[in-house]
Formats: C-alpha cells, structure tokens, sequence
C-alpha cells in the first residue's frame, strides 16, 4: 500500500473510531495490540497487516472494503469531453455519468435519433428507465407496444426484450441499473 493510501486509510480508521465514541487506547484493547500500533495505522506510518486490518474492521463494525473503499467527493463535475459517445448510423448516445461514479451499477446516457428504428430488439441485464425529453417513438417490451411522448417516462425490467421505434426525431434520458432494484 502506498503511503498516501496509508494516510487514508488510517484517517478513515480514526473516524469511523471517534464515531463509535472509543480512544485509541480502547481500540487497541479491543483489537489486542498496543495503543502505539494503532496510533501508526491511524497516521498512516505503517500498512497495516491483513489479519490487523481485518480484527480493526470487526471491531469498529465495519467490513475491510468499507474502510478501504476510497471516499467519494461531494460533488462531481464531468465535463462535455469526459463523457464518450457513440455514434451509429441509427442513433448517437453520449454517456453523461459512467459507472462507478455512484455506483458500478448505474450509469446515465443521453441519446439522439430517428427517425427509423434506434435501438433493436435487445436484453440487458438490469432495469432501465427512459425519460422522452423530444419527440415521439413506440417502445415495445416483450409483446406490449406503448406509444411515448416528451415528458413521458418509462421504467421497466431490461431482461426482457424490448425496442425502440422513433416515429420521429427522439431525444430521451435513460437511467441503467444492473441488478435487483426493489
């Protein structure tokens, strides 16, 4: 581990540590080791070993990914050129928010076109939701066909096979969840 990941790690071990409202003397009783042991962790001295780590995690209540799990900004700016794009000769879709900046199983995208058929009779595994910002188009999804409207909304399961027909120039937001979402 790198020392700036050390520091990290060791700044997210004394919070979630002040959090639980336990000294560092107390940590280290709990955990089985020297107050001096915990102090270098906490400041980013040491690497902690994986058994060490793994008995701080289990006794502040927390797993070792959560406290290696890098902390996520407050604010997010992604920039027109940071967001990738794919043309077809059926339709453009320009990804505003990757996966991985909420989550590994979310991601937003921006798509453009028709008239004609845009996006082909597929399966993905995840829910999706398309918001219509222009135009019109059929969706079909597994044997139903609705026809949406600007400000419609649409949210379905992507396991099944579903399509879109713009009936016209179309302009829609969708949202991807991969997984189970209740």
């Amino acid at each position: 581990m790198s020392r700036p990941d050390q520091k990290i790690l060791g700044r997210k071990i004394r919070e979630v540590r002040k959090e639980l409202g336990l000294t560092m003397r107390q940590l280290a009783d709990l955990v089985g080791v020297n107050y001096t042991t915990i102090y270098r962790v906490e400041t980013g001295k040491v690497s902690p070993s994986v058994v060490l780590l793994s008995d701080i995690a289990h006794h502040l209540g927390h797993s070792i990914i959560s406290l290696l799990e890098q902390e996520r900004p407050l604010c997010r700016i992604i920039r027109a050129k940071e967001q990738p794009e794919i043309d077809s000769n059926r339709m453009t879709l320009r990804l505003l928010l990757p996966r991985g900046v909420v989550d590994d199983n979310f991601s937003i995208s921006l798509g453009k076109g028709g008239p004609g058929d845009i996006v082909g009779q597929h399966e993905t595994p995840g829910f999706e939701l398309a918001y219509i910002l222009r135009g019109i188009c059929t969706f079909c999804h597994g044997k139903s066909k609705q026809e949406l409207r600007a400000g419609d909304l649409v949210y379905f399961d992507g396991r099944v096979s579903h399509s879109v027909l713009a009936l016209e120039p179309l302009e829609f937001i969708a949202i991807y969840f991969k997984g189970k979402v209740q």
